[in-house]
């Protein structure tokens, strides 16, 4: 069986969903292999500036705090959402294209990290030096993964995730599917408690008995 999460980097309920993904993977992970996709929530028209986005998430990020647990940084609230950085799905999504070249067990662990970058440390996820600082916990090649990140051949195949993504039907994140090898389960649309989603895995896996 594989779980397929589907997330965006600048998406506040997949930074307060990830946490999840991450116990699903500790407790499944002799059972279950995990992948997970971009999907490109903030692309072309779509992208804006920080500070465009204060208001919003001034009210939304106290919702997310509240149902999933998870804390926004004050560097993220009060400092990064008065700049003009432009929060944009392309870079981050590509950086973790080219992480799961590397180390794919990895990679959600890794998505993770970028979120914190963001949200709590309120770095910008446009900047280099950020990756340099990410990679080097798994200790990775900085300058190679930079130039990586430049590659075209990188670039496209993050975009063919959003296309394929899209194809599927997928335009809210984050999203979670199991595939038993027959058929594609959506076992999370949005953010979705622990307890549900093992419900839904115990639900599948009896009927595949």
């Amino acid at each position: 069986m594989k779980l397929i999460y589907i997330y965006d980097p600048i998406c506040g309920w997949c930074y307060g969903f990830t946490p999840v993904i991450q116990q699903l993977q500790q407790q499944f992970s002799k059972e279950i292999t995990f992948e997970i996709l971009s999907g490109g929530m903030m692309l072309n028209a779509n992208r804006r500036p920080a500070s465009a986005m204060y208001t919003y998430i001034q009210d939304a990020h106290k919702r997310v705090e509240e149902t999933t647990g998870i804390a926004f940084g004050p560097a993220f609230l009060n400092e990064y959402l008065h700049t003009d950085d432009i929060m944009d799905s392309e870079k981050p999504s590509i950086a973790l294209t080219v992480f799961k070249q590397y180390q794919p067990e990895n990679a959600i662990s890794f998505a993770h990290d970028m979120q914190v970058a963001l949200n709590y440390d309120g770095k910008s996820l446009n900047d280099d030096q950020t990756y340099i600082e990410l990679v080097q916990k798994y200790q990775l090649p900085e300058q190679e993964f930079l130039n990586k990140m430049k590659e075209e051949e990188n670039r496209y195949a993050t975009h063919e995730e959003f296309n394929m993504i899209q194809q599927w039907g997928i335009t809210g994140f984050p999203a979670a599917i199991l595939d038993n090898g027959e058929q594609l389960y959506l076992i999370a649309r949005g953010y979705t408690p622990l307890e549900r989603i093992l419900e839904a895995i115990t639900e599948i896996k009896e009927k595949n008995v």
